[in-house]
């Protein structure tokens, strides 16, 4: 039988640290938005150079086991002069993985729209930037929801590997119960439960967004 009386014993303990997680995603997850767009439109319209190296970007976030990210972050920025804590060291590695995915996402899903369109708003004397923003990025938006939700829901799942650099997000909590009270079922489902909580909250969102961009 599941010990209920520890389970509402360790709550409080456990939902400070998922609010440590949810501040740590939607910090992740605006930021790798934003940095996906700019890295994607400067891919979309940048030259050679720079294709290659957002490419070379893209597949290292692909590529490198997320761990492995998080700890060549944590590690490399002291040694170019960045000096964060470890909360925005957790945030820092997070949107370099997201980024990574979503810059392919956008791209894709612009590159899969009719070339015609953009022919057309750049011979009514729109800039290559004007018909990205004001024509072909929102019509992507409906299209890019359903895979970039997917992604940005395993950029949250990755958040438990930032107990390696001590952030007090629900993982590192989870553990530190299971080694200081020896229990680890209950601990577990807890875990589980908050995940189910914190990830399905945005995969509603995703749904909601998506039902408006189809209004």
């Amino acid at each position: 039988m599941l010990d209920l009386g520890f389970m509402l014993e360790i709550l409080p303990n456990m939902l400070r640290a998922a609010l440590v997680t949810i501040e740590i995603s939607i910090l992740s997850i605006a930021f790798s938005i934003l940095l996906g767009i700019a890295l994607a439109t400067w891919k979309l319209l940048g030259g050679a150079i720079a294709r290659a190296s957002i490419q070379a970007f893209v597949e290292f976030t692909r590529g490198v086991p997320q761990l492995v990210q998080i700890a060549i972050i944590y590690f490399a920025l002291p040694r170019i002069g960045v000096t964060l804590n470890e909360f925005w060291t957790g945030v820092a590695a997070l949107t370099f993985i997201g980024a990574g995915y979503a810059i392919e996402i956008i791209r894709g899903a612009v590159e899969s729209l009719d070339r015609g369109q953009r022919e057309t708003a750049l011979s009514l004397g729109l800039s290559e930037y004007r018909t990205l923003f004001l024509v072909l990025y929102p019509q992507v938006v409906r299209r890019i929801l359903p895979p970039l939700t997917n992604e940005l829901a395993n950029v949250i799942k990755a958040s438990a590997l930032l107990s390696v650099i001590s952030v007090n997000e629900l993982t590192k909590v989870a553990n530190d119960l299971i080694f200081e009270y020896f229990v680890v079922v209950e601990v577990l489902i807890e875990l589980a439960f908050l995940y189910v909580v914190i990830i399905g909250s945005l995969l509603w969102l995703s749904r909601f967004l998506e039902s408006r961009t189809r209004v």
